[in-house]
Order: structure tokens, then sequence, then C-alpha cells
């Protein structure tokens, strides 16, 4: 027989029992391969009886198949053929033959081989040469093939005559009356199919014949005509079969019939036990019941599995059993996840018989393990686990661990946030980055972001990872859409502030909520406070906020120190507003509202960009505006904050009603600290306009005036001014600086002005001697005046005595021709006439002598935003700080 496809070629051994021609006594081994003392156990353990010629049913061959005999247990696989040699022997009866082929053990099981492939085999032509073994090209029986005459024996018969033989009963199969015997060939068949139900290990025991003598004899498995003495009669694929009798046969028995009624094939059950060639001796029918489970235990370990219940033994007997290549994509993605989590417990075995059992799917397995249980951090830590194994197989199996990853990042049903916390995992626990996942992180805002977010977390002063995104990210290599890589840009400083946008920003700090300290941490440590602008929102939500401002207050003195020269005034502008809204917030901070970084800002173009900058950031915030006015109105004058301030109200007109708003407060606060600003004149006439400041451009006349030191009759003309417009006298304060005036200049000077007041309208000058004097403040000044007037009258009377003239009495005063406010206290009664005759005052000047009054005229006024003090100012004047 050719060797073709299927088939496994053998080396068997052969023998041939006989009679030479015409010997009549005995018969003998004529010839064969095996010694005569072995070949003779099989071929006389093959012996069942004479055949007899004259019957039929009996007619040869007869055929025997082997796997010991009882002076042998060494198992092996044989075939014995009678046949009629042609030939008549001694006593002129017909002469017969035995022809014994013998496969060893070993090779006939590793070849799974059946008897049905056997006795195809069987040299029948002519004797091999004589003293050699055969060669031959023996088929393997398919599985299908037996299957399928089990199954038209009928499942349930073929099994039960399995378990018969299994409980050591010796079966003769009769056919049903009527029926005739079927072919030699398919008695074989026959006979292979009932034992294809038993281990094939139980073949080292089992023994089997297409038809028996009447001899008594010890073969398990025969076609007879009737049962003899000790053996069980069973009809050819019909009838009620018994039950057997041992446990472990019954059981065998319900074990076949569960699994067939599962569903399971005959065809898969037939291949399982072929594939079970381990020897399984006679009384090892526990055995033969494991060995049939074992048929069910890859679906079993699966369930198991499933439930949480696995063993690790089992697994690796499956293992064992059937190739992980042929086992299919279903039942590794149960086994291989299970000896993946086991590893990852610290079993070595486990992590051996992953590798021993290793198939290319794994990696793509494991993945998909992960992905089904979806984004949790259940998957997340699996997922750490699987990636931890395959990092510690890469050496054995390369690429294995970068699978992996490339398949747990581009799964498109993860959430991206869970797939970005997976990529930081992966390069900082494993220092493994690719293309593909910094590809994923640029163009999937929702993991990019988190991936962030677990960088500021784990507050890693490493930003490599951070410095290598954002050069992709403004590169446009990985065709990034999020906005965040480029403000990383700016951060680290590979990127000007002009290639970010707010919006980019906001992105970033929207990864975590205090995603701005991380991103002024970095700015500080990098250098990089331009970043301030582009953070300006955020920023000044928690400068207005409670928490965090303290911290943000640091990292301001860390990126722009108040006392560092050089800061860009835009630069400037972004840290003096946030000081700024700090200060104003209610809370613990407790600092005075103020634009600490202008002080460092001198240049005219420099103050300019930086009221450019603040006119930027303010936009249409009415009440950032204001706090911003309140900030460069400061506590005092400042004349840097004032041009910034004049900046400001230029870009923003709307600024001048808060500037007049915070003058008005301080003016009347303290307005002393605050006249010798040089108000531009639209401001200075919305100011006169305020109820409260009608005093205001008076006071200023006035003071201004006494520098410029102008004659008398011009103060004169100011007070009278502001009386006229007044409701209620001498304004307060213009009353005050008279006062002021008063002390520094004599009272000479006052009696001057009294008599300058009193030319324009008669008596004004008194009431102003009488305002002045009032209260205790007024007490000094009453009493200097008065020391200074009696002296006149002293004097003016010396003057009278030596003209000879006659003091007489003090003319009645006449009432002032302008009517007084009734809120103005009443002018002093005139006081009786001393003892001592006192010289009359010298003659006031006629009404209306002095020029009209006119607002003072300066032929020059002084530049600058701050009146600068004159050489000759008195020492009491407290002016205003350059």
């Amino acid at each position: 027989m050719n060797e073709g496809l299927g088939s496994v070629r053998l080396t068997a051994d052969w023998a041939v029992l006989g009679k030479h021609p015409g010997q009549a006594m005995g018969y003998d081994v004529l010839d064969g391969s095996l010694p005569a003392d072995r070949a003779k156990r099989y071929l006389w353990g093959a012996t069942t009886g004479v055949p007899d010629n004259r019957d039929p049913a009996e007619g040869l061959p007869w055929r025997v198949f082997l796997g010991s005999v009882s002076t042998d247990p060494t198992p092996v696989c044989a075939a014995v053929e009678t046949t009629w040699d042609g030939s008549a022997d001694g006593t002129g009866a017909p002469s017969y033959t035995w022809r014994l082929l013998l496969l060893e053990w070993p090779q006939a099981s590793n070849a799974q081989l059946t008897w049905s492939a056997i006795d195809q085999v069987l040299p029948r032509d002519r004797l091999p040469d004589s003293g050699t073994g055969v060669s031959l090209a023996v088929p393997r029986t398919p599985a299908a093939e037996l299957a399928a005459t089990v199954d038209r024996l009928g499942f349930d018969w073929a099994a039960r005559v399995a378990a018969l033989l299994l409980d050591h009963r010796q079966v003769a199969i009769v056919t049903p009356p009527g029926a005739a015997l079927p072919e030699v060939a398919e008695r074989v068949r026959v006979l292979d199919a009932v034992c294809s139900l038993l281990p094939y290990g139980c073949r080292a025991w089992l023994s089997a014949a297409t038809w028996t003598g009447h001899s008594e004899h010890g073969l398990r498995l025969v076609f007879a005509a009737t049962a003899r003495t000790g053996q069980l009669e069973v009809r050819l694929g019909a009838g009620s079969l018994p039950e057997p009798q041992g446990a472990a046969a019954r059981t065998y028995l319900d074990e076949l019939l569960r699994l067939r009624a599962k569903r399971h094939s005959t065809t898969d059950l037939v291949a399982h036990l072929l594939a079970a060639v381990a020897v399984i001796p006679a009384h090892g029918a526990a055995e033969a019941v494991r060995v049939l489970r074992e048929a069910d235990l890859l679906d079993s370990v699966i369930a198991e599995i499933g439930h949480g219940r696995g063993e690790l033994h089992d697994v690796q007997r499956v293992l064992e059993l059937y190739p992980a290549h042929a086992l299919g994509e279903n039942r590794l993605r149960v086994l291989v996840p299970f000896l993946a989590q086991r590893a990852n417990r610290g079993s070595l075995l486990a992590q051996a018989v992953l590798q021993q059992h290793w198939s290319p799917l794994t990696p793509g397995l494991l993945a998909r393990d992960v992905v089904q249980r979806g984004s949790t951090q259940e998957s997340f830590a699996r997922a750490r686990g699987y990636l931890s194994l395959m990092n510690a197989l890469n050496a054995d199996r390369p690429g294995a661990f970068e699978e992996l990853f490339t398949d747990l990042v581009g799964d498109p049903s993860q959430d991206p946030g869970w797939t970005g916390n997976l990529i930081y995992m992966v390069e900082n626990e494993f220092g493994h980055r690719s293309e593909a996942a910094d590809a994923f992180l640029l163009r999937s805002p929702a993991a990019g972001l988190a991936w962030l977010r677990t960088l500021a977390k784990n507050q890693t002063p490493d930003l490599a990872p951070l410095r290598r995104l954002a050069e992709r990210g403004i590169g446009g290599d990985a065709g990034g859409t999020a906005g965040w890589p480029r403000f990383a840009a700016v951060l680290v400083g590979i990127a000007t502030p002009d290639q970010a946008t707010a919006e980019d920003a906001a992105e970033f700090t929207a990864a975590m909520d205090d995603a701005w300290r991380f991103a002024l941490d970095i700015a500080a440590t990098e250098g990089r406070p331009e970043v301030l602008g582009l953070l300006g929102p955020e920023l000044r939500e928690v400068a207005r906020g409670r928490a965090g401002r303290t911290y943000l207050l640091h990292l301001l003195d860390r990126l722009v120190p108040p006392a560092a020269g050089g800061t860009a005034p835009e630069v400037a502008a972004d840290a003096d507003l946030l000081y700024a809204l700090i200060a104003a917030a209610p809370g613990e901070v407790r600092m005075p509202l103020a634009l600490p970084r202008l002080r460092r800002i001198t240049g005219a173009w420099e103050q300019d960009a930086y009221a450019s900058a603040l006119v930027d950031r303010i936009g249409p915030d009415d009440q950032l505006l204001r706090l911003v006015v309140e900030a460069l109105l400061g506590e005092v004058p400042n004349a840097d904050s004032w041009r910034v301030l004049s900046r400001l109200m230029e870009r923003r007109p709307t600024a001048e009603h808060l500037v007049c708003d915070g003058l008005e407060r301080r003016l009347t606060h303290n307005h002393r600290t605050w006249l010798d600003l040089d108000f531009p004149e639209e401001l200075m006439a919305a100011l006169e306009r305020r109820r409260h400041l009608d005093w205001l451009r008076p006071l200023r006349d006035f003071r201004n005036a006494v520098r410029a030191r102008e004659p008398i009759e011009d103060l004169a003309r100011i007070i009278v001014r502001a009386t006229t417009s007044a409701s209620r006298g001498f304004p307060p304060q213009l009353l005050a600086e008279i006062s002021v005036w008063l002390r520094a200049y004599g009272a000479s000077e006052g009696y001057a002005l009294k008599t300058a007041l009193d030319a324009v309208v008669p008596g004004l000058g008194l009431e102003l001697y009488t305002a002045v004097s009032r209260g205790e403040e007024g007490r000094a000044l009453r009493d200097q005046l008065a020391r200074f007037s009696r002296l006149e009258v002293d004097r003016h009377q010396r003057i009278l005595a030596a003209l000879g003239a006659v003091p007489q009495a003090l003319p009645q005063a006449q009432p002032s021709p302008r009517p007084l406010p009734a809120a103005q206290p009443p002018l002093p009664a005139p006081q009786p006439a001393s003892p001592n005759p006192q010289p009359p005052p010298a003659p006031q000047p006629p009404a209306g002598t002095l020029p009209p009054v006119a607002p003072p005229q300066h032929a020059e006024r002084k530049k600058g935003l701050l009146r600068k003090l004159l050489p000759d100012r008195p020492d009491w004047y407290r002016g205003t700080r350059e």
C-alpha cells in the first residue's frame, strides 16, 4: 500500500504459524521476523478453535486483535489472521495458517493506530522476506469515521458495550434472528468503533475477534454464533444491555451518556479518547473515568474559571492535552488571562505554563480581557499587571509588551481619560513610550488632560515628557487638535506667548481644580512670567476667592518679584492686577491695596505699555476697573500712578467718573495730601460739580497764589469769590488753609488781608477774624490777632497823643451790606470802651478802591503730574511727596 496523506510509515514484525504440506501432526512457526517463542505467545493467544469449512458462518478468514496476552502482559498492537493456505496436511484435511502482524506499543500508540487501520495493511498477497520486518504505510483512521459507525450502531448500545468491557466482562456479539452476519471488514469496524469509546490506552489489554470457534479463550469482544460460558451475549446494535456491576464502569457509562447529551458530538468524544494513549491497566477503570472526564475538562475548566473557581493544575492539564493553537480564540480568551492573573499574583508555575504554551494571540487576548471590563479602576489595575508580566517576558517574547500596550491604547471603546492615565503610567513605571500613544494624547483632549492631571498629581520634577508632547503639539507632526500642549510649550520655554491663546491655557487648567498651581510652579522654575497673561481669567478667579489666594501671592512673588527691575510692563501689569485683587478680597489676607511693581516702571513708554495691558485685562469688567482706579490712586499721591491713571482715563473715558469718586473721598478725608495733583481741567471741572467739592478750586487757587507770592488783594478776591459761591460762608477747607497761612505769615499779614476783604465786601474781614478764632484750634490764632490789634491800638493812641488829639469813643459798627447766611454765627458784639482809651484804628480805604475780583492768572503753569515745591515754600507746609 502506498504511503499518502494521513498515513504513517511503520515497521512491523510478523510470523506465520502452520503446517508444512503433508505434515500430519502439530502446528509450528514456519517463518517470520519474531523469535518463535514470542510469536507463539500471540499466535496461540489468538486461537479460539478449529475452523469448520462446512459452516458458512464460520468461514475464514478470522481476525483477532490483541493488546497483550496472558503469557506476556507487555502492551503491543497485534493482529492475527487465520486463513486456509490451500493445501492439505498429512491426514488429507485442509490446512490453515495463522499470520501475525505485531507493532510495538510506543509506535502504534504514538500513531493512534486503530484495528481498522491495521486491518487494511495486513499482508495478504505474499509473505515478506524471511527474517526481516515489514514496512507499512498505515493510514490514520479518522475519528469521524469511527464515530459514524458508533452512531450507526447506536451510541447508547455502543457505550453500554464499552462499559461492560471496562467492567471486565467478556462480550459476545450475535446477529439478531434472521439477520446476516456482516462482512469481515465491517465486523472489524464494529469492534473498533465500540472500543473507540474507551481510552486508547485500554487497548493495551483489550482484545477482539471477528469470529470465534468453540474453544475456550480470553478474548474480550468477539463475534460468535452464541455466547459461551462466562460470556455476556448482546445482539448487534439492538436489545437491552445489562448495567455494569462495578461502580467505576457505571460511572464511566454515565459520563459517556452525559457528555453525549451535553451536545458533545460523537466525533469529539472519539477524538478525545483516541488521544489518551497512556497505558491504562486492565483494572484501571477509575483512570479511564478520569480520562473520559478530560473530554469535558476543557469546557468545565472554562466554566469554572468563568465562575471564579478555576484551578491552575486543571488549566495546565488542558494545555497539555490540547495544543494552544488548536483550542481556538474563544477558549484561549479565558485560559490566557487566567494564567496571567495567577502569574501576577506570584505563581511561577502559571508564568511557566504561559510561556510553555505561548500563543501569538496572547497580547491581544489580554488587551481584550482588560477592555471588556470597561474603564474602571479594576481594569486599570489589571492592565498594569498584564503589562508588568509582558515586560518580564519581553526577553523571551520580544514585542509582546508593545503589542499589548498598542492594543490598549488603540481600543476605541475605552474612555479617553482612562487611556491617558494608562499612557502616563506606562512611561512612568516602565519607561516606555510610543509614537501612537503620544499622537493619541495630542489628538484627544480628554486623554491629554487626564495624562496631564496625573503628571501634576505626581509632582514629578522631570518635565521631559511634558516638553516632548509640547514640542510635538506646536510642531503639528502628530496631527493633534488639543490646545493645552501649545500652552505647555510656553510654560517650558520652547514657544513664545503669542503662539498660545487664553483658550489653550484654559484647556490646560481644566485638567484639575488646582492646575494653575502646577502651571505657575513650572513657570517659576523655568522663568516664564509671561504666562500670567494667558492664565489671567483663571488666576483672577483664584485671587477673588478664598482658596489659594495665599499660595497665589507666594507664586507671584517668586515669578515676578516686586523689587526686581527689568520686568516687562505687561507682566508687571498682570502681577499687580492679581495683587490688587488679592488685597481687595475679603478674608484673612490683610495688605494695602496697591500696584507694587508699578514703582519699577519709570519710563514713559513702559508706563504706557503698563496702562495698555491694564486696559486689556480689565475689558468690560466695571468692578475690576473700579479696583484698578482705587489701586492707582492709592493712599498717597504718586506721580507714576497718576500718569498711568491718566492713560487709563484716555483709553477708558468711563474711568473718569470712578476717579472723581475716589478723589472726592480722599479730598474730603485729607485734602491737604491731594491738593498738589495737577488735575486736568476737565477733571477739575468734574470735581467742582460735585456737591461736596465746591471749595476745591478756591482752595487750590488760594494755595497757588500764596506760593506765587501774589498780592494780598488777589488772595482777598479768591476768598470773596469762595464766600460768594458758598452756601455756608467760608468753606471749612479754605478756612483751615487761611488759618495755616495766618500762622505762617503773622497777624500783620492777616490784618492786611482783613483790610483787603473789607475793602471789597465791608465786614467780611471781621467775619474772617471771627471764623478763624473759633474753637480750641483757633484760640492761639485769636490771641495772636488780639495781641497785634492791641499793639496797633496802642500805637495809634500814641500817634493821637503826639498830635494833641482827644481820643473819642469808637463809632458804632455798621451792619454789613452783604446778607449773611443763617448758618453763619453772628459777629461778636462791640466791646465796651477800655478805661484806658485806645487809639482809633487806621482809617480803612473806601470800598471799591481794589480792582474787580478775577480768577488768578498764572503766566506759566508748572509741568508734571505734581506741582513742585517752591524753593521758598514755608517749612510749615506739608506738600505731596515726590
